[in-house]
């Protein structure tokens, strides 16, 4: 006599969809920290530049305002987190930091954030430490507008896949159901 195992699809469903959180967590993860590479090198840079003696005027050429662009940005801050100089612009100011990347960044070298100065403003920013005055710290930052995008498309595909999967499952759970009661039906009736 067949028996049908709701709890062998329940296990199957489970698989599935720890399989397709982890797709999502691991192609997000590559998403957001691919998103500071650029400006950790040039942050990195422009330390060493600075600690060279070197000018760094063709960093700053041109200004943006970072609400609307989504060019890479740079702020060089004192030892006190004080902007100094900076090609982004934020409501026509030099862009200010939480006081804790600062203090993250003086006792780590560097520190990696995600920084919100307003609604629907994200930017991936690197801070890292330096000695070469002016500069007590270089920040370096861009909009995350487009990864957040991907983002946002990566949920849709992964959400998509997973109820495909899923839907396919249910239908062979289905049709195994009324198979098995139909093969039991049978084997009563003789």
């Amino acid at each position: 006599m067949n028996r049908f195992s709701f709890l062998n699809y329940l296990f199957i469903v489970a698989i599935i969809t720890v399989t397709f959180g982890v797709i999502y967590a691991s192609v997000q993860q590559v998403y957001r920290t691919a998103a500071d590479d650029p400006q950790i090198q040039i942050a990195r840079n422009i330390n060493t530049r600075l600690q060279q003696g070197k000018s760094i005027e063709f960093f700053f050429t041109d200004t943006i305002d970072i609400t609307q662009s989504l060019s890479p940005f740079i702020t060089l801050f004192d030892a006190n987190g004080k902007p100094i100089r900076s090609t982004g612009y934020l409501d026509n100011k030099l862009p200010e930091l939480p006081a804790g990347v600062f203090e993250f960044a003086k006792s780590h070298g560097e520190d990696r954030v995600t920084w919100q100065p307003h609604h629907g403003v994200r930017m991936a920013m690197v801070i890292i430490s330096s000695n070469a005055a002016p500069a007590g710290f270089i920040a370096a930052g861009r909009s995350l507008q487009e990864v957040e995008e991907r983002e946002h498309n990566l949920v849709v595909m992964v959400f998509l896949g997973w109820i495909i999967c899923i839907g396919l499952i249910l239908l062979q759970a289905v049709l195994q159901y009324y198979r098995t009661n139909k093969d039991n039906r049978i084997n009563v009736l003789q």
